[in-house]
């Protein structure tokens, strides 16, 4: 089970990049290291919540742009078009170890699906791009109606698979939502931390150290 954002996937350009370009757009005079300020305190201000659903994420992002451009009194439009841009492939982009890798635990019978704090625009991103295509199911929180690191979140996923806790590997970027969530729920876990100089056995600098753990 793999994250999606920061793991196989990012945003290209970066979110606050994009924000401040249709900002523009707008009429927001924002710089970009404002929006860019803004957008990291937003996004604490509204983390997820343990329960969620479409509507729920919906509004969040309405309030998370309302809220990065403080200079604008009318923010739906924007919301829209931001909403819009992020769910189309064309604004993510792949890491480049994701094929390589999915390619390779294929070819070893290693089943691969991706669980993630998102709404249902990732299951259309992901038919639109090809490393993602190896993934047999998709998980998102909306859908699920919880969000990581709540261990419902981590039972929903399992009752779906039909397999136990000890059967089921989680990797991602966050140390708190898929590192420590898939532990308190018994599953197996890997931190990855592309910036890391540690060698911690359950951190990995890259997915391709995922590989010699399916010898």
């Amino acid at each position: 089970m793999f994250d999606a954002v920061g793991t196989l996937i990012y945003p290209d350009p970066p979110a606050a990049v994009a924000y401040h370009q249709l900002g523009r757009a707008f009429g927001s005079q924002l710089t970009q290291d404002t929006v860019s300020q803004n957008f990291r305190l937003v996004l604490k201000q509204h983390a997820y919540e343990p329960r969620t659903n479409e509507n729920i994420e919906r509004e969040r992002w309405r309030r998370i742009v309302a809220n990065v451009f403080t200079d604008l009194d009318d923010t739906e439009t924007l919301f829209h078009q931001l909403w819009e841009h992020f769910a189309n492939a064309m604004s993510w982009a792949v890491y480049d170890d994701v094929l390589g890798v999915f390619a390779q635990l294929e070819s070893r019978g290693v089943a691969i699906a991706i669980g993630s704090n998102f709404d249902d625009r990732l299951i259309a991103i992901a038919e639109r791009l090809p490393p993602l295509r190896f993934a047999r199911q998709i998980f998102v929180s909306s859908k699920l109606e919880c969000t990581k690191p709540s261990v419902d979140f981590f039972r929903s996923i399992e009752g779906t698979l039909r397999l136990s806790p000890e059967q089921l590997l989680m990797v991602g970027d966050d140390l708190q939502n898929d590192f420590g969530g898939a532990r308190s729920a018994g599953w197996h876990s890997l931190w990855l931390d592309r910036a890391s100089s540690t060698n911690a056995v359950d951190c990995i600098r890259t997915l391709g150290d995922i590989i010699p753990r399916f010898a």
